[in-house]
Parts: structure tokens; sequence; C-alpha cells
């Protein structure tokens, strides 16, 4: 083992750039990839990072196009982390694209777009790609403890993907086309929902996630381990007031330097109890009450509630005692790929398989 000092004498790190082009949100991470570090320590160092709200799928999602103002935001967004990763030196730059953008019909018109503007090949991801991605990238957060059943949630703007695992293996995964986005849309219930507005998703619920109800039957997880996203935002609205932090002195010093590398995050516990209460809140009041929610995010303010329906399904479904919430989705999933030599999004293609 050498100290990331010495090795950055003998080595020159890479500089690699993750853009995950979300439904809703646009995500860059810069990293630099750290040669030689034992496993169970992160491999990679924070560089930057950003975040910027697109709404790719608004107006479209439900017909299965991007519309024209829709597609400039993201190609702007991109021109604005472009800016950013030229301020850094990035090295590599991976962009990726889920959701919106595999089953748009106009999705060509995006990428196409960033090449010629940008220069940047943009892989649009099946759900089973970014399924296996977030896993990849949010097992490093969490470890079962012998005999738990843990699901993987991501809630996305226009997929929620679900992987059901355990401390041995992957049990079943799949990528459905329900997220906030797409519920959005189809229930147009942005102020106020109102006692009955889970009622109404329900049944829509029951159709659309009816695989993931039989596999839950079968498996029974008691653990929710929810990815960034709408999970964050949960975090947010129901954290104590003084986080306890749980990798405090998981560091390793290097051959006595003064630079230490750090563990991968461990995932945060969300209270189930303080949830509940939350869902219960998201539910009744408006727009602007949410918008004045401490801890909050305002582009979240109007979706969080489908979400939060997404997960109450859930909890209808099987026994959930323990949430979680890690800081790693696909983002970390694509750079525990490039640290391990792998392709980096196997399988990728330009439309759903």
């Amino acid at each position: 083992m050498h100290s990331p000092e010495d090795l950055h004498k003998k080595v020159k790190y890479r500089r690699i750039a993750v853009i995950d082009c979300g439904t809703n949100t646009f995500n860059l991470r810069i990293v630099d990839i750290l040669p030689g570090v034992e496993k169970g320590f992160r491999p990679w160092t924070k560089v930057f990072s950003l975040r910027l709200a697109v709404r790719l799928g608004k107006g479209g999602i439900g017909k299965g196009v991007i519309r024209p103002d829709r597609i400039a935001r993201g190609l702007d967004a991109i021109g604005v982390m472009r800016e950013a990763m030229r301020n850094y030196q990035t090295d590599e730059v991976f962009v990726i694209a889920t959701s919106a953008l595999r089953d748009a019909s106009n999705n060509k018109v995006f990428t196409e777009g960033v090449q010629k503007l940008y220069g940047y090949h943009v892989q649009i991801i099946s759900g089973a790609t970014e399924a296996s991605l977030i896993q990849e990238g949010i097992a490093l957060t969490y470890s079962p403890s012998e005999g738990e059943t843990v699901l993987t949630l991501d809630i996305g703007g226009g997929s929620t993907e679900c992987v059901i695992w355990n401390r041995q293996k992957v049990v079943w995964a799949r990528s459905f086309d329900v997220g906030v986005a797409r519920l959005q849309a189809l229930f147009k219930l942005s102020d106020r929902f109102g006692e009955d507005a889970y009622e109404k998703m329900k049944p829509y619920l029951d159709d659309m996630l009816a695989p993931l109800a039989l596999a839950l039957s079968k498996t029974n997880p008691s653990v929710i381990l929810g990815s960034s996203g709408s999970f964050d935002t949960f975090y947010s609205l129901t954290k104590p007031k003084s986080k306890k932090v749980l990798n405090a002195g998981k560091y390793k010093n290097v051959d006595d330097s003064k630079q230490k590398i750090k563990c991968h995050p461990s995932a945060d516990v969300i209270d189930v109890k303080k949830f509940d209460d939350l869902a219960d809140i998201l539910i009744r009041n408006t727009l602007k009450d949410r918008l004045n929610m401490s801890g909050m995010p305002p582009d979240r303010a109007d979706l969080i509630p489908y979400a939060s329906a997404i997960v109450k399904w859930i909890q209808n479904e099987t026994e959930i005692t323990h949430f979680y919430r890690s800081k790693y989705a696909v983002r970390e999933g694509v750079l525990a790929r490039i640290v391990g030599g792998d392709i980096v999004t196997p399988g990728f293609t330009s439309s759903l398989v």
C-alpha cells in the first residue's frame, strides 16, 4: 500500500466525471480514482458534484416523447456541467441516461445534440442495467445481517428500480415504469393530495407493481434501503437534529503519512414512525406547505407525495421494520465498475429491452 501522496507522484490519477441524466434531475459527480486501495475502503475521492433540476420528462413522459423545451433545458444543463468538467480538468466523461430518454421516441434529438455540441456519447441504459448499477453502488453502503432480506428501492421520476437481496446474493430484480413524474402526469395531484389520493392511485400501483407484490410475498424483506433521490428528501425531513456519524474512525492511515482513505459512507437510518407521520402530512398539506417545510428541496416539493405513496404501497405488501437511506446510486455503481475494470454499462442500449 502507498499513500495517495506517493501514488500521485508515481501514477497519474484518473479524474472521471459521471453524469446521470434522470427524468427530473441531472447529477454530475467528478472524482479522482485512487489506485491500489484495499477492499472496504473508498477507491475514489470526491472532487466536485452538481445537481440540476431539469425536469426532462415534463409534459411528455406520458406520451413517450421529450418536449423541445425540455431537450433545450437538458442540453443547457450538460453545457453547464461541461464547464465544470473543464475547470477541473477531467480526463474521462461517462454520460448515462435513464427512463425518460429510453422511452422517448425522439431521444436521438437529445443524444445527437449532446454529441454535436459537446462531443459526449450518451449511453441510454435499459431498466435492468439501471437496477444493476444502482445495486452495485448501494451495496457498498450496507451489509445485511445473517438471515436478513433487503429491498433496494430507487424511486425516480420515470421508473422505480427494485432489487431484493440478502447477505449471499441478489434474489430478484426489476425496473418498473412507475416514477413520480409519471404518477404526476397521470393523476395530476400537484397541490393538495387529500385523504383519498392514495386510494385513487392504489389500483394503478396494484396493476403496475403486481410482479413486485408477488416477489415480496415470497421473500418478505424486512428492510428498505432507499437510493438517494426521494430518500434524500425523506431523510432530510425526518433526521434527528444531531446526526450520529456512523463512520467515525473508519479511516485508513497509509504508510504513516497524513493522508487518509475513507470508507464508503454507511447508510443512514430513517425512523419508520417518523416516516409514517411524514407520509400522512404530505398527503394532507398543500404545495405551499411543503415548500415551507424545513429540509424540503424546492424542486421535489410537488413530487415527494407520489414517492411516499409508492413506499406506503410497499409497506402494505410486506412487514418492513427498518428504513435506510444510502447516498449512493447509479453514479457510484458506474464508478465501482470502472475501479473493478469491468464494462461500465453492460448491455447498454438506445431503447428499452
